[in-house]
């Protein structure tokens, strides 16, 4: 049943995305697009490649702080987690890539997968909050109506979202002794193992306990999402597409980041463009124009991420469609954190 459902998710990925591609092209000049594309200033890439490279360390390094209170783990190695991650998001709709990067880390670095998944849960999470600022800032500079209600809007349910978290965190050491109170002490039950389960999830979270470590998420988050936008520039300056270089790169940022929620495969294909389409044509921008840059725009992060990503899982010896079902002792570990030295809380107290 669950390979059905894989390739049933597959199947709809799929579909959305010749949907997406068909009304892209349907009317663009194929003759006119070829000709842009052998025109590009494909010069520019350099800087995007080295943009893009910076801003997976520093999505390293975010990630290392929210691991921080479990164990210490090399930067590099979470990198090349990342790159895997993205790897499989090329190919797996629903962004599958996400369980992908958590298993291949889990395997490398032996952490808890709950504690993983709660931190890349917090790595999303700050990805929408900066999303949501560039949101803001867009309609700010296009002179959007009612500017002040959107604004009020977006940051009301960001706001509560991240109350909520904040609160889970400072009442953490209730929450767990509650979920023991309600389903028992023994660890080899089924609700010991939700408990279990729960507590690590909740540990993977408490570096919010830390305004200092928060601070520094917020500027690590900050970062990665300005070197993604000089990034947009650069792309737009190959087909000398800057004649309004910061609206134009916060309008191509944010709605193909936007596009890529719709469940499409592989990697994005056709909501991309889509999207570029739609965020060029509010410059006047021709569609053969925007649609040769949604190539570009796709194609090199598509390889970058691709190549280094399949370098980093064939070092490990791992596969990225590896069906192996881990035995008892290695589901046990997973689920009630025994044996799972990575799981208790790090103390730098010497």
């Amino acid at each position: 049943m669950a390979i059905e459902r894989k390739k049933m998710h597959l199947l709809a990925g799929v579909l959305v995305s010749c949907l997406a591609l068909w009304f892209s092209f349907r009317h663009a000049d194929p003759v006119l697009l070829f000709h842009l594309l052998w025109k590009g200033h494909y010069g520019w890439v350099l800087p995007i490649l080295a943009l893009m490279n910076l801003s997976f360390l520093f999505r390293a390094l975010f990630w290392r702080t929210t691991l921080s209170v479990t164990k210490r783990v090399s930067p590099a190695h979470l990198y090349g987690s990342i790159l895997v991650g993205y790897m499989a998001n090329n190919i797996l709709p629903f962004r599958g890539g996400e369980m992908v990067r958590l298993i291949y880390t889990h395997r490398l670095e032996k952490i808890s997968s709950a504690i993983l998944f709660s931190t890349i849960f917090l790595e999303r999470f700050f990805d929408i909050v900066l999303l949501s600022l560039i949101l803001f800032l867009f309609f700010l500079l296009h002179g959007e109506n009612g500017i002040g209600e959107k604004a009020f809007i977006l940051g009301s349910a960001t706001s509560i979202v991240f109350f909520a978290l904040l609160l889970t965190v400072r009442y953490r050491a209730g929450l767990i002794r509650f979920l023991r109170e309600r389903t028992g002490p023994d660890p080899e039950t089924i609700g010991g193992r939700i408990a279990g389960t729960g507590e690590k999830l909740l540990h993977g979270l408490s570096i919010l306990a830390s305004f200092r470590k928060l601070s520094v998420l917020f500027g690590l988050s900050f970062t990665v999402w300005a070197l993604t936008l000089s990034g947009c520039y650069f792309y737009l300056r190959i087909f000398d597409l800057d004649m309004h270089p910061v609206m134009m790169s916060l309008s191509l940022l944010l709605f193909t980041n936007l596009a890529l929620v719709v469940p499409s495969s592989p990697g994005g294909i056709g909501v991309v463009q889509f999207a570029t389409l739609y965020a060029m044509r509010l410059f006047g921008v021709r569609d053969e124009e925007a649609l040769a840059l949604s190539v570009v725009y796709q194609i090199v992060p598509f390889l970058f991420t691709t190549t280094l990503g399949w370098y980093f899982i064939h070092r490990q010896h791992m596969s990225l469609f590896d069906r192996k079902v881990p035995d008892a002792d290695e589901v046990r570990e997973t689920w009630t954190g025994h044996k799972e030295i990575a799981y208790q809380p790090r103390s730098d107290k010497k």
